[in-house]
């Protein structure tokens, strides 16, 4: 959600907000990085925007642009939001990169040439409370905000901090000021933990979704490795009919031999857990990624407390995650180094 909305909300700014690099004829448009088929899985995102009256038809995919065909007929230049590294299959988007928002920790390979990009990297709960930033910073002489972007930019740090609950260890001064600011200025009453659970209840609504449609509903792809985050413990997903052929699967549809699966049950108190699938000629990497997830120095001043568990599988390593604080953003530098060093 994050993501998607950071990308929306970024356009709308710098379509009302005319940079002087840009002609009068300049497009900006916000891309969703996945396909609109695995964007309808995720009835979080798709209630946000039914909310904010902006139907799904308007918004455009990553399947629906050829990146290399525009950078060849067009100027282009690009806007990283949620993230500072290009993916395997963006690379063609290198050169036209002048802009990062992100709030993940720094990769430690990231090599962005500073003249060229304008790069706003902090550690704050939400990559959207950055977006609302800037525009707060410049809507005096164009008038950014309308009542339906400020709730969609609020709903979305609301979500992605947990409602603002300092235990989560989420929240950080600058989301509880912006959220603050936009609670005072559009009279936001419905109250955060509300707007939370309304969120995260659409999330976990996986009633009507296949395996295979759960694996793919949060699916981030580091360095080749498929890292599917989960509405619910990993345990609790491997007691699903089918679950363990849905992730071979997807092993097999990304050619693969190890993926990562994140464990994430927030229904009463939060738990996390983290599962390592492999096959046998993934067994090395599996080894030193577990190592890394337990190793002080790996760790870069985290301690996610794993403690593993037994699960029906001999090719599935289960780790229960004593420390719930720490979430995906924090494993995912630590499964990049693994796949690099090998």
């Amino acid at each position: 959600m994050d993501s998607s909305v950071s990308s929306v909300t970024l356009a709308y700014l710098l379509q009302n907000c005319r940079l002087p690099e840009f002609t009068a004829d300049t497009l900006v448009i916000p891309v969703q990085n996945t396909t609109y088929a695995n964007f309808l899985i995720r009835p979080d995102n798709c209630l946000i925007y039914e909310e904010a009256g902006i139907p799904l038809d308007l918004l455009v995919f990553r399947d629906q642009l050829n990146f290399e065909e525009l950078q060849k007929t067009k100027k282009l230049t690009t806007s990283l939001v949620d993230h500072h590294m290009l993916s395997a299959n963006d690379k063609v988007l290198k050169d036209t990169v002048v802009q990062i928002i992100d709030h993940r920790p720094k990769d430690s390979s990231m090599s962005w040439n500073e003249n060229h990009v304008e790069i706003n990297i902090q550690q704050v709960g939400s990559c959207s409370t950055l977006i609302a930033e800037k525009m707060l910073s410049l809507r005096e002489e164009n008038h950014l905000f309308c009542r339906e972007i400020a709730y969609l930019i609020y709903e979305t740090i609301i979500y992605d901090t947990i409602a603002l609950l300092p235990e989560h260890g989420r929240t950080k001064e600058l989301d509880i000021k912006i959220a603050e600011k936009l609670e005072h200025e559009y009279n936001f009453e419905e109250g955060r933990k509300v707007i939370y659970d309304k969120l995260w209840k659409a999330h976990n609504d996986v009633s009507n979704l296949t395996p295979q449609q759960m694996l793919r509903k949060d699916l981030k792809i580091i360095e080749t490795i498929p890292v599917p985050g989960l509405p619910m413990l990993v345990e609790t997903f491997l007691k699903i009919h089918h679950s363990y052929d849905a992730i071979r699967l997807l092993a097999e549809e990304h050619n693969v031999s190890l993926l990562v699966l994140i464990g994430l049950d927030a229904s009463n108190d939060v738990r996390r857990d983290v599962a390592v699938y492999y096959k046998k000629d993934g067994e090395q990497m599996k080894d030193l990624l577990i190592n890394k997830l337990y190793d002080k120095e790996s760790l870069r001043g985290y301690n996610f407390s794993f403690s593993e568990v037994d699960t029906d599988y001999n090719d599935i390593v289960c780790l229960r995650q004593g420390n719930t604080k720490l979430s995906r953003k924090q494993i995912v530098p630590l499964i990049k180094d693994t796949v690099l060093g090998l």
